[in-house]
């Protein structure tokens, strides 16, 4: 699954670059996130809870942050399972500056599912994933302001 787009925020770049780099707020943003714990520079253990269409199942992976260039650029390297099914993926963030103080968040990704949720959900997951995109910016946007 592909996923692209890009959000605007009303924030100069460089406070949005840190609250991207900050656990605390990504956690409060991460849509269903029940743990997430810091288990070495730049790796998150996470625990979410997902629903796709009926299936709704507790989710335990891995999130890296690499390639980071403040505060402009990184890369998010995520893999994680749940019962009978697997995820992992890769994306990548860019922040460019407006000429009006606002940040503009570039996103592009592609995320391979298999299992349960594949077989169950697969014509619902972009729908799905898109929602959460964007209620995990509406947040990180009201915790920028």
């Amino acid at each position: 699954m592909k996923l692209s787009g890009n959000y605007r925020f009303d924030t100069p770049q460089e406070r949005l670059w840190d609250a991207l780099m900050d656990p605390g707020v990504v956690s409060q943003c991460v849509p269903g996130v029940h743990s997430f714990k810091s288990i070495g520079p730049d790796h998150y253990e996470i625990e979410i809870a997902l629903k796709v269409g009926v299936v709704l199942d507790t989710y335990k992976g891995y999130l890296q942050l690499a390639d980071k260039e403040a505060p402009v650029s990184y890369r998010m390297i995520v893999q994680g399972s749940g019962p009978r099914t697997n995820m992992k993926g890769e994306g990548s963030i860019t922040l460019e500056p407006l000429e009006d103080g606002a940040t503009t968040l570039i996103f592009d990704g592609d995320v391979q599912v298999t299992g349960v949720l594949a077989r169950v959900g697969q014509r619902l997951m972009t729908t799905v994933a898109r929602g959460r995109i964007n209620r995990f910016f509406e947040c990180l946007s009201s915790k920028t302001a």
